[in-house]
């Protein structure tokens, strides 16, 4: 019965591969597609095929669904692991006369968790000829003032709307080649979620183009709301100075005077309010002022210093300095980064600067404001002044 139990057990084993022999550390490799990265196939029918040189993890990245794309996007992508390849199939069906693209995106890897650090492309046509065509260029966060990393980009064709569909890449630049040419909406999308769909809160940016040969694009995504800012929170800057801070991003220029108005409470007295900056512009003054005090102090300094007796104790050499050419080339932003400083980074700040310094009390603070989208909203906080600790 004993020997019975461990027969049993014994073809009950999951069967592994052996233990022995050399450790692989090499990343799966694209083997063959189907069809062919330049193929016409007219009447296409069946899955296209991914294969490998080795089998690969169903769970790669997360799911091999999230390491396909195909375009034109369809309504809905079949992924299937089929070992050591991958089959991808549209719902309903191929389309004659389309120009597909397959992009394998980086992340395949084999069952010892060997990775793939490079992609692929696949480019096939179910009729008709391939173009040599290349649409490109770079995306830029214009909510967060930084490059576009990963941003998704839709090329819709128009009027057909056939969708084709990428990724830009870590510097924010984006390429796709061998696309039909024609007139493309453009859309650019900061995929904060990485589902692949630009949703409602997602910054965007979308253009109009004409392909015949290449065509190159800059967008700058920013937030789109139906609904105007309003005042999120206030903070005393300084003794004479409030902090407005909005819900949104804010239009571009300087506020109008009359967009802020501060009452004393409890009687609803209204203040006079000397100046109304933007954030650039508050900053930039800040700077001024600053400067204006180092240059005092060191002027103070050196009065002193002619005041003092001589010290006649030999002072040690200053060290030597960096040429300013050398830092000014190490300060300076190079690639997309440089093109965020053809325009001013986005704000979602105000400050008010108050004719003298703002005694202890209760004051309600009222703005209107309008976001990039021209939607303007009006709005009231409360600000509280603490008297200062008393230090008797």
């Amino acid at each position: 019965a004993r020997l019975g139990l461990l027969i049993g057990l014994a073809a009950c084993a999951v069967i592994e591969s052996p233990p022995g022999g050399p450790p692989d550390f090499e990343a799966p490799v694209v083997a063959a597609v189907r069809p062919d990265s330049g193929a016409i196939v007219p009447g296409f029918e069946g899955a296209a095929r991914i294969e490998f040189n080795e089998v690969i993890s169903e769970q790669s990245g997360g799911g091999l669904d999230k390491l396909v794309e195909l375009s034109p996007r369809p309504a809905e992508l079949d992924v299937s692991w089929k070992r050591d390849a991958i089959e991808l199939k549209p719902k309903p069906e191929w389309i004659d006369g389309v120009i597909y693209r397959i992009v394998l995106l980086p992340g395949i890897a084999d069952l010892r968790n060997n990775r793939m650090e490079e992609g692929i492309t696949v480019v096939f046509t179910t009729g008709g000829e391939i173009p040599a065509t290349t649409l490109s260029g770079a995306v830029l966060n214009w909510e967060d003032n930084r490059v576009g990393q990963g941003a998704l980009i839709e090329a819709i064709l128009l009027p057909d709307s056939l969708a084709y569909v990428t990724r830009a890449d870590s510097t924010g630049d984006y390429e796709m080649a061998q696309v039909p040419r024609g007139e493309y909406l453009l859309v650019a999308t900061i995929d904060q979620n990485n589902n692949g769909e630009r949703d409602s809160r997602e910054a965007f940016d979308s253009v109009t183009i004409a392909l015949d040969s290449a065509a190159s694009e800059v967008l700058w995504a920013f937030a789109r709301d139906t609904t105007g800012p309003t005042l999120r929170d206030l903070v005393q800057a300084d003794s004479q100075t409030i902090r407005l801070e909005f819900t949104q991003k804010l239009a571009q220029g300087a506020p109008q005077p009359s967009a802020v108005a501060v009452w004393e409470l409890p009687d609803t007295v209204p203040l006079p309010i000397d100046t109304v900056w933007s954030e650039r512009a508050y900053e930039s003054v800040r700077a001024a002022e600053q400067a204006a005090r180092d240059s005092a102090a060191a002027a103070a300094a050196a009065a002193s210093d002619t005041l003092a007796p001589a010290d006649t104790a030999e002072s040690p050499p200053p060290p030597p300095q960096p040429p300013a050419q050398a830092v000014a080339e190490e300060d300076e932003p190079t690639g997309n980064a440089a093109l965020l400083l053809q325009r001013p980074a986005l704000s979602a700040t105000w400050y008010i600067r108050m004719p003298g310094p703002i005694p202890p009390g209760r004051y309600l603070v009222g703005a209107t404001a309008e976001n990039l989208s021209g939607v303007a909203a009006e709005s009231q906080r409360l600000l509280i002044v603490e008297a200062p600790p008393d230090s008797t």
